[in-house]
C-alpha cells in the first residue's frame, strides 16, 4: 500500500486492474473475430507475437551479431507491414486489434517509466476527496463557479474580493508542497470563505497532494477521543493525519468551546506544521481583534506572523442567493 493514501490506493488500483483487464479482453475478442475473417491477418499477427524469440536469437553473442540484428529488424518490419495491409484490406486502421486503454500513457497500469502516471495521481486525489466526505462539496464549490457579481456593493468591496479570489487561485495553482505558505481567511458568515477553501482543496488535491479538510470541531473531537482512549501524549490514534497532510484546511476556527485542551491542540497542530514547512489554510468568522482576545499570544503570533491574512468583505452571499429564488 502506498504511504499516505490509505485504503484509497488499493481501491483505485483494483479499478485500474479491472480497466486494463477489460481492455485486453475486448482486444482479444476483436483479434479472434478478425482471425475468422482474414487468414492473412492471423498469419501476420501470430508471426508478430513470436518476435521475442526471433530477437532473442538475434541478440546472441557472435561476430555476426550486428548483421543478425539488422535482419531481425527487417523481418519484424515486414511482419508489421503485412499486418497493416491485412487490416487495411478489411477497411480497418492499424490499431484496430490493439488494446484501447483509457490512459494511453500508462496503459491503465498507473505507472510510466518516469514513475506514477498523472492519471493515477488524479484518481487517487478524487478518491481521497470522496472518502473524506469532500467529494460533493468540492464539486459544487470550485473556482469556476465563484461569482464576484455578489460583491458589487461598492468598488472597494469588489476590488477586495477580486484580489482574494485571484490570490487564492494563484496559491492553489502554484502549490508545491513544503514551503507553499499559509492562508487565513477572516470575515463574517456567508462571504465565500468556505467556498474558496473548498476550491483550493480541490485544485491542490487533483494535483496529487494529500489534502485534509475539516472543521475545527472535528479536529478537536479526534484529539479528544485519542486522549481519553490512549492517554494524553500517546502516539496511537488517527490524529497524525493533521500533521502529515501536505495541505490542512481548517473550517470555522472560533466556533469551538475554547479551553486549555483546545488551545493546546491548536498550538500543537499549527506549530508542528510550521516547523515541518507544511501548509495550512484556516477560515474564521472572528475578526483580528477577537482572535487576539480569544487565543494565546503563541497562537495569534503564528496566525498573524506566518499566515497571509485576507479580510473578506461584502454581504451574505447565501442570503442573496435565497432572495434570487
Amino acid at each position: 500500500m502506498k504511504a499516505g493514501w490509505g485504503g484509497d490506493y488499493s481501491a483505485v488500483m483494483e479499478e485500474y486492474d479491472r480497466k486494463r483487464s477489460e481492455a485486453l479482453r475486448r482486444a482479444e475478442e476483436v483479434r479472434r473475430d478478425l482471425y475468422r475473417k482474414s487468414p492473412a491477418f492471423e498469419e501476420a499477427d501470430r508471426a508478430l507475437a513470436g518476435v521475442g524469440v526471433l530477437l532473442l536469437r538475434a541478440g546472441r553473442p557472435g561476430p555476426d551479431k550486428e548483421a543478425r540484428w539488422a535482419e531481425a529488424r527487417r523481418q519484424v518490419e515486414r511482419m508489421r507491414q503485412k499486418r497493416i495491409e491485412a487490416l487495411e484490406a478489411m477497411g480497418l486502421p492499424e490499431d484496430a486489434a490493439d488494446p484501447h486503454y483509457e490512459c494511453p500513457l500508462c496503459g491503465d497500469t498507473g505507472y510510466t517509466d518516469a514513475g506514477m502516471c498523472a492519471c493515477l495521481r488524479r484518481a487517487l486525489a478524487e478518491a481521497s476527496l470522496e472518502s473524506s466526505g469532500l467529494g460533493a462539496l468540492t464539486r459544487t464549490q470550485r473556482f469556476d463557479n465563484f461569482s464576484l457579481e455578489y460583491y458589487r456593493d461598492s468598488e472597494e468591496t469588489y476590488r477586495t474580493m477580486k484580489r482574494i479570489y485571484e490570490d487564492a487561485r494563484a496559491y492553489a495553482d502554484a502549490f508545491y508542497g513544503r514551503g507553499s505558505g499559509n492562508l487565513l481567511f477572516i470575515g463574517g458568515t456567508g462571504l465565500g470563505k468556505t467556498h474558496l477553501c473548498c476550491a483550493v482543496a480541490r485544485e491542490v488535491a487533483l494535483r496529487g497532494y494529500r489534502v485534509l479538510y475539516c472543521s475545527v470541531q472535528t479536529m478537536f473531537s479526534d484529539f479528544s477521543r485519542e486522549r481519553f482512549r490512549s492517554g494524553y501524549g500517546s502516539d496511537e490514534g488517527d490524529t497524525d493525519r493533521y500533521l502529515e497532510a501536505d495541505l490542512l484546511l481548517l473550517d470555522d476556527l472560533g466556533t469551538e468551546v475554547t479551553n486549555q485542551f483546545t488551545v493546546s491542540v491548536l498550538y500543537e497542530v499549527l506549530n508542528s506544521r510550521l516547523v515541518a514547512g507544511k501548509s495550512t489554510v484556516i477560515n474564521t468568522n472572528l475578526g483580528a481583534k477577537e482572535l487576539r482576545e480569544r487565543y494565546a499570544d503563541r497562537i495569534t503570533s503564528r496566525l498573524f506572523g506566518e499566515f497571509a491574512v485576507y479580510q473578506f468583505a461584502g454581504r451574505d452571499v447565501r442570503a442573496q442567493k435565497l432572495r434570487e429564488r
